[in-house]
């Protein structure tokens, strides 16, 4: 086995070349892509052709598969109330891959990092192409290290130690006062975050799911939230990926956000989606 490493951009992120992922990994080829995951952060393999089982397999050289469960956002489903590791991220709801189930629709989605509404949010975040359109639908993964890195050093000291509030809504941008999140899937975590195999701290808010920053008005937490997101998409720490059928890309939810651009509705989009779970968020 012969690996290649390639940068993507300045960013984050690395093409990894030379590795067919249908066939199982030897140890120093599972060393090389852990070292390059926690060194890159978001890495992608071309020209792939995998079933549902041949991408969970390789998932699961990052940790056990993540869990995914069912029911209303704005309702906690029962313990047990699980679905299947891997979904459809489609705007397709015919027969086919998407087993019937659009998920996540048209248009453009504004950055988040995946189930960091819950107590326990998963690592890993696995997208496999198997429908792309001809224009948009990119994902832009932006580095979180280096939006932490860029948040000025008084604010960051003011900072330190706090909590935001996380909400799983899509369609509300902040959370108002008062409001009854009773049932909802909704956490506090750390605002700032330390990685646990680089040891470097992260950014840890989004604009689609971080509701507040817990102990301040509404006010300054708005404010400075606003100057948070601003941070952390800014262009010069964002990678932008265009999607070919093949693709395998992936990212660590710890030090990073994604998002997605608007797309033709007409045409179809099929990404297969599993997940790798992980461990409670480390206060920086």
């Amino acid at each position: 086995m012969s690996l290649t490493i390639k940068p993507v951009s300045p960013a984050i992120g690395a093409e990894i070349e030379g590795l067919d992922l249908r066939e199982p990994l030897d140890a120093a080829g599972r060393g090389a892509i852990l070292d390059a995951f926690h060194e890159y952060i978001l890495l992608l393999f071309r020209g792939q052709d995998l079933t549902e089982d041949q991408q969970t397999t390789f998932a699961t050289t990052f940790g056990e598969l993540g869990k995914r469960t069912v029911g209303a956002r704005f309702v906690k489903a029962p313990k047990d109330a699980y679905a299947s590791p891997v979904m459809m991220v489609t705007n397709r709801s015919d027969e086919g891959p998407t087993g019937g189930t659009a998920s996540f629709g048209d248009g453009d989605m504004w950055f988040h990092h995946d189930t960091c509404f819950y107590p326990v949010p998963n690592i890993v975040t696995m997208l496999y192409g198997i429908e792309v359109t001809s224009q948009g639908g990119l994902t832009r993964v932006s580095n979180m290290y280096r939006a932490y890195d860029n948040i000025p050093g008084a604010l960051r000291d003011r900072l330190e130690g706090r909590t935001v509030l996380q909400v799983y809504d899509y369609n509300r941008y902040r959370i108002d006062p008062g409001v009854d999140l009773e049932g909802a899937r909704s956490h506090s975590q750390p605002i700032f975050v330390t990685h646990p195999v680089t040891g470097k701290k992260a950014l840890y808010v989004n604009r689609t799911m971080t509701a507040c920053i817990e102990g301040m008005d509404k006010a300054e937490s708005d404010a400075i939230l606003d100057e948070l997101f601003d941070i952390a998409e800014d262009d010069r720490i964002v990678h932008d990926h265009r999607w070919r059928v093949g693709d395998l890309l992936m990212w660590d939810n710890r030090c990073s956000t994604h998002a997605r651009t608007d797309f033709p509705g007409e045409e179809s989009r099929v990404l297969r989606r599993c997940t790798v779970a992980g461990k409670e968020p480390v206060h920086a």
